[in-house]
């Protein structure tokens, strides 16, 4: 992302002369720079630089083996379908569905995961078209499956929920960002009702807020911490609830790729770096045709 602002701004790509640009031009470069990114497909994007002096590690590895915030309790959670917002409103979602295999490959290639997970996530979900597919696979691959790794190192002290009520706003259902009108309770100011649409039911907003106000005095939100049971707090339609290992099957997927990778690197080495790029350019020239047939129809 970077580099490509400046490559566009016509400057080096050093702090000092990003502080000199006018920050008007400097905002309007960084949407037009990241309008074909997302977290869901890729492409530029801004991201932690492990330096070896500010960050010196992967901040998550350091979490996990408890290198660092031992002690600290921890809330975490995720919304039952992140990338609807990405892939919904532009369009997107549609026009993946139509890609099917080919944007399955690409996932696998965002994920650098091998071939038994995308058919995995098929076999436990077969009414699900590839977007949804595509989209629940790579949000397992950068948030859930990440977060389940740090909730197993810190048992007792890691309280995890998913965020499942659906939008009133056609088709977003529970994507990213949604669950925030009702953690803060804010329910009422536009700029939740922009994903929430209008009617968001107040005894929700309830149930979140307090369950975040009741983890920050004391530090129990009013459920089971983690445990070998994997509890996790349904924030939904209806009452919330407590369900326990709802998405261990598409985690131990996750754990099954890391373990062949590791055993394969062992083995043969690295696989060749061409082959993700490779992907990943099939998959961006397929949407661009795929959108210029839609333009045209």
């Amino acid at each position: 992302m970077v580099r490509r602002m400046a490559t566009r701004l016509k400057i080096p790509a050093t702090a000092e002369a990003f502080a000199a640009v006018d920050r008007e031009l400097l905002l309007r470069t960084q949407a037009d720079v990241g309008r074909l990114s997302s977290p869901v497909l890729g492409g530029p994007t801004f991201g932690i630089v492990i330096d070896g002096e500010l960050v010196p590690r992967d901040p998550l590895e350091a979490l996990v083996d408890g290198g660092i915030a031992q002690g600290v309790d921890l809330m975490l959670g995720w919304t039952r379908d992140e990338y609807r917002l990405w892939l919904v409103p532009g369009g997107l979602h549609e026009r993946v569905d139509r890609l099917g295999s080919v944007a399955l490959a690409g996932a696998m290639a965002r994920c650098h995961c091998g071939v038994e997970v995308p058919r995995g996530y098929r076999a436990l979900h077969p009414g699900a078209g590839a977007a949804e597919t595509v989209g629940q696979l790579v949000t397992d691959h950068l948030l859930r499956y990440p977060l389940h790794r740090l909730a197993d190192a810190r048992p007792g002290a890691a309280h995890v929920y998913e965020f499942a009520w659906p939008s009133n706003l056609p088709a977003l259902g529970s994507c990213h960002a949604l669950e925030l009108g009702f953690v803060f309770d804010t329910g009422d100011i536009p700029e939740s009702a922009k994903l929430a649409g209008q009617g968001a039911p107040q005894s929700l907003a309830d149930a979140m807020h307090g369950a975040w106000v009741r983890f920050a005095v004391d530090g129990d939100p009013g459920w089971q911490a983690w445990d070998d049971t994997h509890p996790v707090r349904i924030f939904g339609e209806g009452e919330p609830y407590v369900a326990h290992g709802a998405r261990d099957p598409e985690f131990a997927l996750w754990a099954t790729d890391a373990v062949a990778k590791e055993t394969a690197a062992r083995a043969e080495g690295p696989p060749p770096a061409r082959s993700a790029t490779e992907l990943r350019s099939v998959v961006r020239r397929r949407l661009r045709r795929t959108g210029d047939v839609r333009r045209s129809s």
